[in-house]
């Protein structure tokens, strides 16, 4: 059994105040303000694979209202720093249950974002999504290649991040190495598998649980965002990037689901690499609804 790693994002605040001070006494840690986004080309990757991926599909609509600069519960735009302690909201039923099998399980090799990646469980995530459809994509390559918010991040004392990136822009700090990256969202990882398979990518943010698990009854597995603990937690901070207020939390992780049970779901963990490792089902619906109902697959 793979070993359970506890990844947070960045340095926690606790026991590193005394570094911080001396950190924000000699400068070091505060960058210019300079941003530049990137969005790499897919086009070395395409000429990989033979052949095409066909007609474009219908254009998909995307979501960009959720999360914004923030996430459900905490208010767009709001103020508030540092922990914050709202409960999640509560999912409400739109799809009938009985419209769905009672239980689904797809076969999807696993994928460990260690060691290269110790920060890039969505991208790790994405790489199994497109081994499972049929386009099998290095991590590595991906990580490469994915939407990147170069803008630097600033901390104040105790290590506490005063300015940063935005998650809905690109991937914010380093994927590369742990303590001094947060992640990606759901909008440009949506565009980015639309640019390796055009018109296929489909974003479900947003939608009730039951749409996920309709995809996966149908034998296509979704990644989603939710935390390392797969509950909710009230561990938020909030710093200011070039769009506004960030509201984030270190435990931000994304995993792909492959099956569903009454009450436990079935995910491919990249932080551990386990295969369908089974996770509450309740506490992990709660805890996606707090990243903001974040989810993206692709058609077949």
């Amino acid at each position: 059994m793979a070993q359970r790693r506890r990844r947070r994002r960045w340095r926690p605040v606790h026991g590193v105040l005394l570094f911080g001070i001396l950190c924000l006494a000699t400068g070091f840690g505060v960058g210019s303000l300079g941003r530049q986004v990137l969005y790499p080309s897919v086009r070395r990757l395409l000429r990989l694979k033979s052949g095409s991926s066909g007609p474009a599909a219908a254009p998909v609509s995307t979501s960009t209202s959720l999360p914004s600069l923030g996430h459900p519960g905490l208010g767009r735009g709001t103020k508030e720093a540092g922990f914050v302690t709202t409960p999640p909201p509560v999912d409400r039923p739109q799809v009938p249950v009985g419209t769905l099998p009672t239980a689904a399980l797809i076969n999807v090799a696993p994928k460990d974002q260690y060691p290269q990646l110790p920060n890039g469980c969505e991208v790790t995530s994405l790489a199994m999504l497109l081994t499972a459809v049929g386009h099998p994509y290095s991590k590595v390559t991906l990580a490469k290649e994915m939407p990147v918010d170069l803008t630097k991040r600033i901390t104040g004392s105790g290590w506490t991040i005063k300015y940063w990136g935005n998650p809905n822009v690109g991937f914010v700090g380093q994927v590369t190495k742990k303590y001094d990256g947060y992640g990606i969202y759901h909008g440009p990882m949506f565009k980015f598998l639309n640019h390796i398979l055009p018109g296929r990518a489909v974003d479900l943010t947003g939608e009730h649980f039951s749409a996920i698990l309709a995809w996966v009854a149908r034998g296509t597995p979704v990644e989603a965002w939710t935390t390392t603990t797969f509950a909710p937690t009230n561990y938020w901070v909030t710093w200011q990037s070039p769009e506004g207020p960030v509201h984030a939390t270190p435990y931000e992780h994304a995993v792909l689901i492959v099956g569903y049970d009454s009450t436990q779901l079935f995910v491919n963990n990249p932080l551990t690499g386990a295969k369908a490792e089974p996770v509450n089902r309740a506490q992990f619906i709660r805890s996606w609804i707090q990243l903001g109902r974040q989810a993206i697959t692709v058609r077949p």
